[in-house]
Parts: C-alpha cells; structure tokens; sequence
C-alpha cells in the first residue's frame, strides 16, 4: 500500500513538474517528426447571446509539408499544397485561394508556429479526454489585439493534441475534439487533388497576376 501511495506520489510529481513550454515543446518535436496524420473531428459552436449550439462532425488527412483534406457533411477543403478549395455542396461553390492566404486558409503549420512564437504557454493542470490522459495547457498571445487565449488537451503519451478551445471577443466558444488520430498513415496523392464538380460556381479569391 505504501509503494502505491509513494509510486503515485512520484507520477503526480513528475506531471506537475512540467511547464507549459515543455508541453508545448514536445508538441513541436512530434509535428517535426510527423509526416502524415489523419483523425476524426467534432466542431462544436457556441453562440453565448442567443444561447445556441451548432456541431458537425468530420475526418482531416494531412501530409506534409502542405497538403490536406477536411471532410464535414457540409463542406469538403482540399490543399495541394499551392492551391485551396472549399467546396459547399448546398451552396454549389468552390471558393479557392492560395495556400499562403494565412486569413482564408491557414494551416497546421502556421497554427503550430503561432503558437511557439506569438503566444505564451501556461500549464493548467493534468486533465483526460475521452479517457485518455492529458495536460491542459492556456496559451495567452503576446499581443492582446493579434489573438485570443486558447487552449490545448495535449495528449501525455503520443504529443498530439486531442481537443482545441478558445472564445472570441463577445464570448462565443468554438472547440474541436480530435478521435481515432493516426500518426503517419499512408494518404496517397490523388486525396490532395481537387476537381471542379459539374455546375459549380467558382468564386477565386487568389491575388490577380
């Protein structure tokens, strides 16, 4: 009885001894070392004056160093890694832009690095998602008027990041929550293509030549 107690001890230790920055530095070596991944995802959507919630669920496959696809019943994004589409079926348009439009498209790498150089990382506490054990962590930006606090369930044992949180300026909330994560799976090209459906309006945002 006593090990347990001494060996529990030590755990809680050892978790409560990390910083945000650690945290947020093994983050960084994982995606350094990834190649691929792919996930399922829950989008949910709080809207604080009027009291509602939208949810959606979805898959995203990314390879780098930039390609990727989004998957929702609502819409389909698809990079090869020079050009975005964003394709919604019930609206019949494709609107695309360049993939450095960090505004209209921006991407995993440029949310990682934001997150290493604009904001600060604060450890909150040992926390789970959806049974697996994490570490909470508030990453406040340096600049008030360039961002907002967000924060990241980073998972304790793979590095990756299992849930995604952070309100705008009125209160609204948006969360994503990640499932069923494979790191470096084999996505073959062709996933990263994007052709025009028949009849679809096509709306290009790129800057003119």
């Amino acid at each position: 009885m006593r090990r347990t107690i001494a060996l529990g001890l030590l755990l809680a230790g050892t978790t409560f001894a990390l910083t945000g920055q650690d945290v947020l530095s093994r983050l960084q070596k994982r995606y350094k070392k990834l190649k691929s991944f792919s996930a399922e995802f829950t989008y949910k959507f709080c809207w604080k004056l009027v009291g509602e919630e939208r949810q959606e669920e979805g898959k995203i496959f990314f390879r780098k160093p930039n390609l990727f696809r989004i998957e929702t019943p609502e819409r389909l994004v698809v990079c090869d890694g020079e050009t975005v589409w964003n394709y919604t079926p019930a609206a019949g348009q494709v609107l695309v832009t360049s993939y450095g439009d960090r505004n209209l498209s921006p991407t995993l790498k440029d949310l990682i690095s934001d997150y290493l150089e604009g904001y600060v990382p604060y450890y909150i506490r040992p926390d789970s998602v959806s049974g697996r054990r994490c570490h909470l962590i508030k990453l406040v930006p340096k600049d008030p008027e360039e961002g907002t606090e967000v924060f990241l369930w980073v998972d304790g044992r793979r590095w990756v990041v299992r849930k995604l949180s952070y309100s705008d300026e009125i209160g609204n909330e948006t969360t994503y929550l990640l499932k069923n994560v494979k790191i470096n799976p084999k996505l073959e090209g062709k996933m990263f293509d994007f052709e025009v459906p028949e009849g679809a309006e096509v709306v290009d945002l790129r800057p003119k030549r």
